[in-house]
Protein backbone atom coordinates (compact mmCIF):
# COMPACT_ATOMS: atom_id res chain seq x y z
CA UNK A 1 0.00 0.00 0.00
CA UNK A 2 1.29 3.46 -0.83
CA UNK A 3 2.17 5.88 1.94
CA UNK A 4 -0.78 8.03 0.83
CA UNK A 5 -3.12 5.26 1.96
CA UNK A 6 -1.59 4.90 5.39
CA UNK A 7 -3.96 6.30 7.96
CA UNK A 8 -2.74 8.58 10.69
CA UNK A 9 -4.84 8.79 13.81
CA UNK A 10 -4.56 10.79 17.00
CA UNK A 11 -6.15 10.00 20.34
CA UNK A 12 -7.43 13.00 22.22
CA UNK A 13 -5.84 12.46 25.62
CA UNK A 14 -6.67 15.86 27.01
CA UNK A 15 -9.94 16.78 28.71
CA UNK A 16 -12.98 14.76 27.70
CA UNK A 17 -14.95 16.08 24.74
CA UNK A 18 -18.67 16.60 25.28
CA UNK A 19 -20.91 16.07 22.27
CA UNK A 20 -24.60 16.80 22.65
CA UNK A 21 -26.83 14.52 20.57
CA UNK A 22 -30.57 14.53 19.95
CA UNK A 23 -32.08 13.06 23.08
CA UNK A 24 -28.77 12.47 24.87
CA UNK A 25 -25.12 13.32 25.32
CA UNK A 26 -21.73 11.70 25.82
CA UNK A 27 -18.46 12.87 27.25
CA UNK A 28 -15.53 10.64 26.34
CA UNK A 29 -11.99 10.92 25.06
CA UNK A 30 -12.55 10.60 21.32
CA UNK A 31 -10.09 8.69 19.15
CA UNK A 32 -9.71 10.82 16.04
CA UNK A 33 -8.77 9.19 12.72
CA UNK A 34 -6.94 11.90 10.79
CA UNK A 35 -7.77 11.79 7.06
CA UNK A 36 -6.37 15.22 6.24
CA UNK A 37 -3.25 13.99 4.43
CA UNK A 38 -2.78 13.72 0.65
CA UNK A 39 -5.72 11.90 -0.96
CA UNK A 40 -6.61 9.15 -0.92
CA UNK A 41 -6.37 8.34 2.78
CA UNK A 42 -8.19 5.27 4.11
CA UNK A 43 -8.93 3.60 7.42
CA UNK A 44 -11.30 1.01 8.86
CA UNK A 45 -13.50 1.82 11.86
CA UNK A 46 -15.64 -0.96 13.31
CA UNK A 47 -15.76 -2.80 9.99
CA UNK A 48 -16.59 0.19 7.78
CA UNK A 49 -14.01 1.64 5.40
CA UNK A 50 -13.53 5.43 5.28
CA UNK A 51 -11.72 6.73 2.17
CA UNK A 52 -11.13 10.33 1.10
CA UNK A 53 -12.42 11.13 -2.38
CA UNK A 54 -10.16 11.71 -5.38
CA UNK A 55 -12.80 11.95 -8.15
CA UNK A 56 -14.39 15.26 -9.19
CA UNK A 57 -17.03 16.45 -9.39
CA UNK A 58 -19.07 14.50 -6.87
CA UNK A 59 -20.85 17.18 -4.86
CA UNK A 60 -23.91 19.43 -5.17
CA UNK A 61 -25.52 19.30 -8.60
CA UNK A 62 -23.95 15.91 -9.32
CA UNK A 63 -25.07 13.78 -6.39
CA UNK A 64 -28.62 13.37 -5.11
CA UNK A 65 -28.42 13.74 -1.31
CA UNK A 66 -30.87 11.96 0.98
CA UNK A 67 -29.94 14.07 4.00
CA UNK A 68 -28.54 17.59 4.19
CA UNK A 69 -27.58 19.18 7.52
CA UNK A 70 -27.79 22.94 7.36
CA UNK A 71 -27.46 25.26 10.36
CA UNK A 72 -25.55 28.30 11.56
CA UNK A 73 -24.56 26.45 14.72
CA UNK A 74 -20.99 25.26 15.35
CA UNK A 75 -22.27 21.74 16.05
CA UNK A 76 -24.71 20.21 13.59
CA UNK A 77 -26.46 16.87 13.79
CA UNK A 78 -29.39 15.04 12.31
CA UNK A 79 -30.82 12.28 10.15
CA UNK A 80 -32.98 11.64 7.10
CA UNK A 81 -36.73 11.03 7.32
CA UNK A 82 -39.99 11.70 5.51
CA UNK A 83 -41.56 13.00 8.73
CA UNK A 84 -42.61 16.67 8.50
CA UNK A 85 -42.13 19.14 9.94
CA UNK A 86 -38.64 18.03 10.89
CA UNK A 87 -38.38 18.25 14.66
CA UNK A 88 -36.35 20.82 16.57
CA UNK A 89 -32.85 19.54 17.19
CA UNK A 90 -32.67 17.70 13.90
CA UNK A 91 -30.62 20.00 11.67
CA UNK A 92 -31.70 18.26 8.46
CA UNK A 93 -33.12 20.56 5.80
CA UNK A 94 -36.94 20.60 5.61
CA UNK A 95 -36.97 20.47 1.80
CA UNK A 96 -37.79 16.89 0.72
CA UNK A 97 -35.43 17.27 -2.23
CA UNK A 98 -32.52 17.16 0.19
CA UNK A 99 -33.88 15.17 3.16
CA UNK A 100 -36.00 12.09 2.55
CA UNK A 101 -36.33 8.35 3.11
CA UNK A 102 -33.90 5.91 1.52
CA UNK A 103 -34.85 2.32 0.66
CA UNK A 104 -32.44 -0.54 1.26
CA UNK A 105 -33.68 -2.05 -2.01
CA UNK A 106 -32.34 0.97 -3.93
CA UNK A 107 -28.75 0.58 -2.69
CA UNK A 108 -26.05 -0.97 -4.85
CA UNK A 109 -24.09 -3.68 -3.01
CA UNK A 110 -20.50 -4.19 -4.15
CA UNK A 111 -18.02 -6.54 -2.54
CA UNK A 112 -20.24 -6.94 0.52
CA UNK A 113 -20.57 -3.18 1.15
CA UNK A 114 -23.04 -0.38 0.66
CA UNK A 115 -21.33 2.92 -0.10
CA UNK A 116 -22.21 6.40 1.11
CA UNK A 117 -20.65 9.73 0.08
CA UNK A 118 -20.21 12.74 2.37
CA UNK A 119 -19.86 16.28 1.01
CA UNK A 120 -18.71 18.89 3.56
CA UNK A 121 -18.47 22.68 3.35
CA UNK A 122 -16.27 25.01 5.40
CA UNK A 123 -15.29 28.68 5.20
CA UNK A 124 -11.51 28.88 5.41
CA UNK A 125 -11.16 32.63 4.82
CA UNK A 126 -11.05 35.40 7.40
CA UNK A 127 -10.19 35.46 11.11
CA UNK A 128 -11.36 32.45 13.05
CA UNK A 129 -12.24 30.39 9.99
CA UNK A 130 -10.51 27.20 9.02
CA UNK A 131 -11.02 24.24 6.72
CA UNK A 132 -10.95 21.38 9.24
CA UNK A 133 -14.16 19.69 10.34
CA UNK A 134 -14.70 16.77 12.71
CA UNK A 135 -17.19 14.00 12.00
CA UNK A 136 -18.04 12.97 15.56
CA UNK A 137 -20.87 10.47 15.10
CA UNK A 138 -22.09 8.16 12.38
CA UNK A 139 -24.87 5.66 13.01
CA UNK A 140 -26.94 3.77 10.44
CA UNK A 141 -30.29 2.16 11.26
CA UNK A 142 -32.90 0.27 9.27
CA UNK A 143 -36.65 0.34 9.93
CA UNK A 144 -39.94 -0.49 8.23
CA UNK A 145 -41.29 3.06 8.44
CA UNK A 146 -40.07 6.01 6.34
CA UNK A 147 -41.28 8.62 8.86
CA UNK A 148 -39.41 7.90 12.09
CA UNK A 149 -38.63 10.83 14.39
CA UNK A 150 -37.57 11.44 17.98
CA UNK A 151 -33.93 10.32 17.78
CA UNK A 152 -32.78 9.01 21.17
CA UNK A 153 -29.14 8.14 20.51
CA UNK A 154 -29.93 4.43 20.27
CA UNK A 155 -33.01 4.57 18.06
CA UNK A 156 -36.23 6.53 17.57
CA UNK A 157 -39.08 7.16 19.99
CA UNK A 158 -41.71 7.00 17.23
CA UNK A 159 -41.08 3.40 16.22
CA UNK A 160 -38.73 0.39 16.19
CA UNK A 161 -35.45 0.35 14.31
CA UNK A 162 -32.34 -1.81 14.10
CA UNK A 163 -28.83 -0.41 14.43
CA UNK A 164 -26.64 -1.81 11.64
CA UNK A 165 -23.56 0.40 12.02
CA UNK A 166 -22.06 2.56 14.74
CA UNK A 167 -18.76 4.40 14.25
CA UNK A 168 -18.34 4.22 18.01
CA UNK A 169 -17.78 0.85 19.65
CA UNK A 170 -20.21 -1.09 21.84
CA UNK A 171 -18.86 0.39 25.07
CA UNK A 172 -19.66 3.89 26.27
CA UNK A 173 -15.93 4.63 26.26
CA UNK A 174 -15.53 3.53 22.62
CA UNK A 175 -15.76 6.97 21.04
CA UNK A 176 -14.39 7.42 17.51
CA UNK A 177 -14.28 10.36 15.12
CA UNK A 178 -12.84 11.39 11.76
CA UNK A 179 -10.96 14.61 10.99
CA UNK A 180 -11.59 16.01 7.49
CA UNK A 181 -10.12 18.90 5.51
CA UNK A 182 -12.44 20.87 3.21
CA UNK A 183 -9.42 22.19 1.28
CA UNK A 184 -8.62 18.74 -0.11
CA UNK A 185 -11.75 18.91 -2.28
CA UNK A 186 -13.02 22.46 -1.75
CA UNK A 187 -16.35 23.61 -3.06
CA UNK A 188 -19.86 22.23 -2.85
CA UNK A 189 -19.23 20.45 -6.15
CA UNK A 190 -16.65 18.19 -4.53
CA UNK A 191 -17.51 15.18 -2.40
CA UNK A 192 -15.05 14.51 0.40
CA UNK A 193 -15.44 11.07 1.97
CA UNK A 194 -16.69 7.63 0.94
CA UNK A 195 -17.90 5.33 3.72
CA UNK A 196 -18.28 1.65 2.84
CA UNK A 197 -20.52 -0.16 5.32
CA UNK A 198 -20.93 -3.97 5.37
CA UNK A 199 -24.31 -5.08 4.03
CA UNK A 200 -24.89 -7.48 6.91
CA UNK A 201 -27.88 -6.41 8.98
CA UNK A 202 -29.52 -4.16 6.37
CA UNK A 203 -32.09 -6.88 5.57
CA UNK A 204 -33.72 -6.25 8.97
CA UNK A 205 -35.64 -3.26 7.60
CA UNK A 206 -36.98 -1.54 4.48
CA UNK A 207 -35.63 1.99 5.01
CA UNK A 208 -32.17 3.33 5.86
CA UNK A 209 -31.65 6.09 8.45
CA UNK A 210 -28.26 7.78 8.66
CA UNK A 211 -27.51 9.91 11.72
CA UNK A 212 -24.35 12.03 11.80
CA UNK A 213 -22.95 14.88 13.87
CA UNK A 214 -20.10 17.33 13.26
CA UNK A 215 -18.21 20.11 14.98
CA UNK A 216 -16.06 19.06 17.99
CA UNK A 217 -13.43 20.36 18.38
CA UNK A 218 -13.28 21.84 14.84
CA UNK A 219 -16.69 23.50 14.38
CA UNK A 220 -18.99 23.90 11.43
CA UNK A 221 -18.45 27.42 10.09
CA UNK A 222 -20.15 27.54 6.70
CA UNK A 223 -22.70 25.95 4.42
CA UNK A 224 -24.00 22.45 4.83
CA UNK A 225 -22.98 18.80 5.08
CA UNK A 226 -24.85 16.23 3.01
CA UNK A 227 -24.89 12.48 2.39
CA UNK A 228 -25.69 10.53 -0.77
CA UNK A 229 -25.70 6.81 -1.53
CA UNK A 230 -24.48 4.63 -4.36
CA UNK A 231 -27.72 3.33 -5.83
CA UNK A 232 -28.85 0.79 -8.38
CA UNK A 233 -29.42 1.80 -11.98
CA UNK A 234 -32.63 3.74 -12.33
CA UNK A 235 -32.32 5.49 -8.98
CA UNK A 236 -30.27 8.63 -8.16
CA UNK A 237 -26.58 7.87 -8.53
CA UNK A 238 -23.25 9.27 -7.48
CA UNK A 239 -20.01 8.53 -9.34
CA UNK A 240 -17.63 6.08 -7.72
CA UNK A 241 -13.90 6.41 -8.40
CA UNK A 242 -12.18 3.19 -9.39
CA UNK A 243 -9.33 4.14 -7.06
CA UNK A 244 -11.61 3.73 -4.04
CA UNK A 245 -12.46 0.13 -4.77
CA UNK A 246 -8.92 -0.53 -5.95
CA UNK A 247 -7.66 0.67 -2.60
CA UNK A 248 -10.04 -1.66 -0.81
CA UNK A 249 -8.76 -4.59 -2.81
CA UNK A 250 -5.20 -3.74 -1.83
CA UNK A 251 -6.30 -3.73 1.78
CA UNK A 252 -7.58 -7.25 1.36
CA UNK A 253 -11.11 -6.21 2.25
CA UNK A 254 -12.60 -6.42 -1.21
CA UNK A 255 -11.79 -9.00 -3.87
CA UNK A 256 -10.64 -8.34 -7.37
CA UNK A 257 -14.15 -7.63 -8.63
CA UNK A 258 -14.34 -4.59 -10.87
CA UNK A 259 -16.66 -1.72 -10.05
CA UNK A 260 -17.64 0.59 -12.89
CA UNK A 261 -18.18 4.23 -12.00
CA UNK A 262 -21.79 5.25 -12.26
CA UNK A 263 -23.03 8.77 -12.97
CA UNK A 264 -26.28 10.46 -12.04
CA UNK A 265 -29.17 10.02 -14.45
CA UNK A 266 -30.33 13.04 -16.37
Amino acid sequence: MSSGNIVRFTALTAAAVAVTALGGSKANAETVFDLTGPVPQSTTINGAIFTTNVQQPTGTGVIDPFVRLETNQSIEKGFNTDFRPIEAGNDAKQDAQYTHSLKVADLQATGGYYQFLLDINQNNSGPGHQSLLNLNDLKVFVANSPTLNGYTGTGFSSGPSTLVYNMDGPLVTDDNGVLLDYNLNSGSGSGDLYVNIPTAGFSAGTYVYLYSSFGVPNPNNDGFEEWAAIAKQGTPLVPVPASVWGGLALMGLVGAAKFRSRHQSA
